[in-house]
């Protein structure tokens, strides 16, 4: 009787040794099988730039980035202005003789990411638009070009709670959504060149985190 309750007692504890490896191993593949969901890379960034048009200008822009594997859609709107003679009479301006032209432009290019930085080169094509004023006069001309950006950004490198009030207050979970910023060499080549070198400040998913 002893050895039949001994037996018993050994078939239970391999019964029992089969239920857990084969818990433990069904566990272990339903975790394999879940795919981590992955962040896309999606970014926008503003642009604060001095250029030469020939005279000194300033430029404004607006990127939205979108990067497939080592592959970057980049759409891009700028306005560069530089400003020759302002008539003043107190504080208020009642003569300006300035030049402005407005881009539009979509670019393909190769960004390259190492952990919080990435860097980049882009070309393409754009479509432009240039007034000239001159006091009351104002003359108007559109033109194709060929848009060209360099480009470096800094951000998190691992994903972290985003910060309120200038960076100081964390709120919610960690995320993969942040800031960046950077620097850009950027120029137009076109009936009305330019060249510049701007400060960048983006915002949206940089990386897969």
């Amino acid at each position: 009787m002893k050895n039949i309750g001994k037996k018993m007692d050994g078939n239970k504890l391999l019964v029992l040794f089969f239920l857990v490896a084969f818990s433990t191993t069904t566990a272990q593949e339903k975790l394999d099988s879940i795919k981590v969901k992955e962040n896309p890379i999606v970014f926008g960034d503003f642009l604060v730039g001095y250029s030469n048009t020939g005279k000194t200008a300033v430029t404004v822009a607006g990127n939205l980035n979108y990067q497939s594997k080592n592959n970057l859609y980049t759409f891009r709107t700028s306005q560069t202005t530089s400003i020759d003679k302002i008539d003043w009479f107190f504080f208020i301006p009642i003569s300006v003789v300035s030049n402005t032209t407005t881009e539009y432009a979509a670019l393909y290019g190769k960004r390259y990411i190492e952990d919080g930085m990435a860097y980049h080169f882009s070309g393409g094509i754009s479509y432009n638009i240039n007034e000239d004023v001159n006091e009351d006069i104002k003359t108007r001309d559109t033109f194709a070009g060929f848009p060209l950006e360099i480009g470096m950004s800094f951000f998190k490198p691992n994903k972290e709670r985003f910060r309120i009030l200038y960076g100081l207050i964390p709120v919610g979970e960690k995320t993969s959504f942040g800031r960046s910023f950077g620097f850009k060499l950027y120029a137009n080549i076109a009936k009305r060149s330019y060249v510049g070198l701007g400060l960048t400040f983006g915002l949206g998913w940089h990386k897969i985190y």
